[in-house]
């Protein structure tokens, strides 16, 4: 019964994002980062995001693959690889990144999980700047009912030829609740405010908001699909996105 919950699921969240993909414009393959570290937590995972041709824009598509372990129930280290093809081109890589998570407040003593993330992007030479960026991660689940909150705060710097001035900035929301066998579905907002030095308006930033399924299809194997729709005019029209992680 708990693998026909997750299919359907699935086909929901995915034909979802399919009635928005005539407008899609781009790719997010981030998520909204939980802050619970759990020892002995090994994983990888495959994520995709894809935007179908529209009104002149070229198709597009980008995925990344990470592996993921955690020491203990405080530090986690991740390494990721992504890659991104636009229209008939190759698909070329795009970045490589490390990945450390410290978490230092744990649900059973505080009442919420809390952790910071450091992450070192490496670009491909042609593929814009690197960056180094700090982020702040909260999970909270209110009266150990079905909602579960997450909330992330990044700031960051840029390095290299084509490096932004000063600090960018980051928020990211979930808010999901939990219908048994694993199952959640809820909804999520990404905020790209720029960089500092010149943040501009509500226009000039990326705020995406969306929907998004989760759950596990078998023992270890876990899947998050969903789409972002963009609420400024900077912002992807929409981003078709899935996940799908193997924790062993």
């Amino acid at each position: 019964m708990s693998v026909r919950t997750s299919l359907i699921g699935i086909a929901l969240a995915v034909a979802a994002a399919g009635v928005a993909a005539p407008s899609a414009r781009a790719q997010n393959t981030s998520g909204v980062s939980n802050a619970d570290v759990k020892a002995g937590d090994r994983a990888v995972e495959y994520r995709a995001a894809f935007a179908p041709a529209h009104d002149g824009r070229e198709a597009a598509f980008a995925h990344r693959l990470h592996y993921q372990h955690s020491f203990n129930d405080s530090w986690r280290a991740r390494v990721i690889v992504s890659q991104r093809k636009r229209g008939d081109g190759d698909l070329d890589f795009r970045s490589a990144t490390l990945d450390a998570r410290w978490q230092f407040l744990e649900d059973e003593e505080a009442g919420w999980d809390s952790a910071f993330n450091f992450d070192v992007v490496i670009p491909d030479d042609g593929d814009g700047p690197g960056r180094v960026r700090v982020g702040w991660l909260a999970k909270v689940e209110p009266g150990e009912g079905p909602w579960e909150l997450r909330g992330n705060l990044y700031a960051g710097r840029e390095y290299g030829d084509r490096a932004r001035d000063g600090l960018t900035l980051e928020t990211r929301f979930e808010a999901t609740r939990g219908f048994g066998d694993g199952f959640r579905f809820g909804a999520q907002m990404f905020n790209d405010y720029n960089a500092t030095a010149d943040l501009g308006g509500f226009d000039d930033q990326r705020h995406q908001l969306g929907f998004v399924a989760k759950g596990k299809i078998a023992r270890g194997l876990k899947y998050e699909a969903g789409a972002l729709f963009g609420l400024s005019a900077r912002a992807p029209d929409a981003d078709m996105r899935f996940f799908l992680s193997y924790g062993f």
